[in-house]
């Protein structure tokens, strides 16, 4: 019989994911809103386009590096909340230091630490989940909190900075997105508690996802992993080639208004969030593999269409919210396929090195390269970057092996009832 615990909502399994829900959530309000926010930046501090993607260059860079070795250091220490409280604390103040920068470098440095503190969260944050999720739970959980990037990130981001900044300044809404991450921190410190000090069953899952550095070089012995980790880099070029300068395109080239421009991407951060579970519970069904190749051409609409497009706001906001389905993808190749691959106390240790490789080779080279091109062919150019990263992404996956369980399951039954009896 399930106990009282486990059948009432409010337990710890369902704090930790809206906890840690908000945190990533925040955490990618602070860190994609430099990106609405360059079409009142770069006029003011005078950035070329290849400025605006170095700044978003750096910041990349520093997270996944940080991503990787603080995650080494939790492990460490053996503890999460001692790495994660005093990271939530820095990302939050760097946030408000973005808003005092008045030059180029000075930019770059803060943004660059912010990278440094904010590259952390995901790993400790799945960590977290992990250890204190039931069985049956845990892929959704983890999608779950993955999901606030769209919601939070991408839908409400956009309009809160963008009318501040039309209302008021770049500088004021840099101030107020440091604000909930401050309000997370205390959450945090009252509310989290260390995995493993809670149920039995958290304990165990602490220990199963202790890893050795030996196991490391088993996580790339395994098909899928290598083209899990070509594939991260190619859809981060899509997202960071698209993320950096969509707004400025939309404001620069299609002349919407600022407010216009919000709308538009906040119904990218929409689309981001609703397809972020839509494409994971699809691709239970219909396997893994057929999903992400089907999302990723689909996905790679976006920027063509923002590219060729100039309609109404609304026919946009719809276009946006329809095409931009990156979100479907990114769960199936960051965390979904490479779980199902390989054993249960290895799937941390591959997320986070997909993740970092990603991030380092796709996050910091996309927009670096996206804004040398706009500014020899201009904004248009790393529309066509990002397409063509996701196309690759879809191409790909054409090498993964499928891994859905009732896809698998389906064709051992098939192959048995083919096997002519004695």
């Amino acid at each position: 019989m399930a106990s009282p615990q486990k059948r009432s909502f409010f337990r710890y399994e369902n704090g930790v994911v809206l906890m840690m829900f908000f945190t990533f959530g925040f955490v990618f309000m602070e860190r994609l809103s430099i990106v609405y926010l360059f079409p009142f930046i770069a006029p003011d501090l005078k950035l070329s386009n290849a400025e605006i993607g170095m700044i978003a260059s750096v910041l990349a860079v520093c997270w996944a590096v940080s991503g990787f070795i603080f995650g080494s250091i939790s492990d460490l220490v053996g503890s999460r909340k001692k790495v994660l409280l005093p990271i939530t604390l820095a990302f939050s103040l760097f946030s408000f230091l973005s808003g005092l920068a008045r030059s180029f470098w000075q930019m770059i440095l803060v943004r660059g630490l912010m990278g440094v503190s904010e590259g952390p969260v995901l790993p400790l944050a799945q960590a977290s989940v992990i250890a204190a999720s039931t069985p049956e739970r845990r892929g959704f959980n983890l999608g779950f909190v993955q999901s606030s990037l769209g919601l939070v990130g991408s839908f409400l981001t956009p309009i809160i900075v963008t009318q501040i900044a039309v209302h008021y300044s770049w500088h004021e809404a840099f101030y107020l997105v440091g604000v909930p991450g401050l309000v997370m921190f205390f959450v945090l410190l009252k509310w989290m508690r260390e995995p493993g000090r809670g149920t039995a069953q958290e304990a165990e899952a602490v220990e199963h996802t202790k890893v050795r550095l030996a196991d490391i070089g088993a996580v790339f012995r395994h098909r899928n992993m290598w083209f899990c980790v070509l594939i991260a880099i190619f859809s981060m070029t899509w997202l960071f080639a698209f993320t950096t300068f969509a707004p400025t395109f939309l404001t620069a080239v299609s002349h919407y208004s600022p407010d216009e421009m919000g709308l538009i991407m906040s119904a990218v951060g929409l689309g981001t969030f609703v397809w972020g579970f839509v494409g994971p519970a699809i691709s239970d069904r219909l396997g893994r593999k057929p999903t992400l190749i089907l999302f990723a051409f689909v996905a790679c609409l976006s920027p063509i269409c923002l590219a060729l497009l100039r309609a109404p706001v609304g026919v946009m906001m719809m276009v946006a919210f329809l095409t931009t389905v990156g979100q479907a993808v990114f769960p199936l190749f960051l965390v979904i396929i490479p779980g199902e691959s390989l054993p249960y106390r290895l799937v941390a240790s591959a997320v986070g090195l997909t993740q970092f490789i990603g991030e380092l080779v796709g996050g910091t080279f996309a927009p670096w390269l996206g804004g040398v091109a706009a500014d020899h062919w201009g904004l248009v150019a790393p529309m066509w970057i990002a397409a063509a990263g996701m196309l690759v992404s879809a191409l790909l996956a054409f090498g993964l092996k499928e891994t859905a369980p009732a896809k698998i399951g389906r064709r051992a039954l098939e192959a048995q009832e083919i096997v002519p009896t004695a």
